[in-house]
């Protein structure tokens, strides 16, 4: 009787290391998935896989890049050339958002330099969501415009939004917005102004 009953005390005993075997295998996998999924972001990080928002990581790195005070002076010379009108000139250098607005009688001009991660994927996305929500409305959908962004099928790298009287474009990870309101100036006249001042910000700020 007694060898029977120092049997059964010994059972329970005898189960500890095959639970704690389990325990630690069950860890070793936890560790294993922790384990590639670092290596996965690693990878992505190092080799320029997609990113959470489908940018080349490699590629869509913020920058300093920025429209300084002497860049806004020269936006404000041409955007004057352009109106025959006097304007002040208000900037924000600091990157990765940095702006030039330029504003007189009848006049309103922004000029805003995007230079943040992502930032030419975000330019994407935000065209996809303006033709989306637009439609059917020509004036509130994007209209591809030639020679500002960098090149492209469709010219799809610069959009003109006559509703919004504002032209979005983007170069390498640069994503520049021009907004531009003049009194008596037509749709297409605005288009063209604010592509020759899209194209003369991209210049002015691609050496930081």
């Amino acid at each position: 009787m007694l060898g029977r009953q120092d049997s059964t005390l010994r059972t329970p005993v005898q189960l500890i290391p095959a639970a704690l075997l389990a325990v630690a295998l069950l860890a070793g996998c936890g560790g294993s998935s922790d384990a590639s999924s670092a290596g996965r972001a690693s990878q992505s990080r190092d080799h320029g896989l997609p990113g959470v928002k489908g940018e080349r990581t490699d590629e869509e790195a913020a920058s300093s890049l920025h429209i300084s005070r002497a860049d806004c002076e020269a936006l404000r010379r041409r955007a004057e050339a352009q109106t025959g009108r006097r304007l002040a000139r208000f900037d924000e250098p600091t990157p990765p958002s940095s702006r030039c607005r330029l504003t007189g009688a009848g006049v309103r001009i922004g000029v805003y330099l995007d230079s943040g991660r992502s930032a030419h994927q975000r330019y994407l996305n935000r065209m996809v969501e303006q033709d989306q929500f637009g439609a059917p409305d020509p004036s509130r959908t994007t209209h591809p415009v030639p020679d500002v962004g960098d090149p492209a099928p469709g010219n799809q790298n610069a959009s003109w939004v006559p509703g919004l009287g504002s032209l979005f474009a983007t170069r390498g990870n640069r994503w520049l917005t021009v907004a531009y309101s003049v009194d008596g100036v037509p749709s297409p006249q605005a288009r063209d102004r604010a592509a020759a001042l899209a194209r003369l910000g991209f210049r002015l700020s691609a050496h930081g």
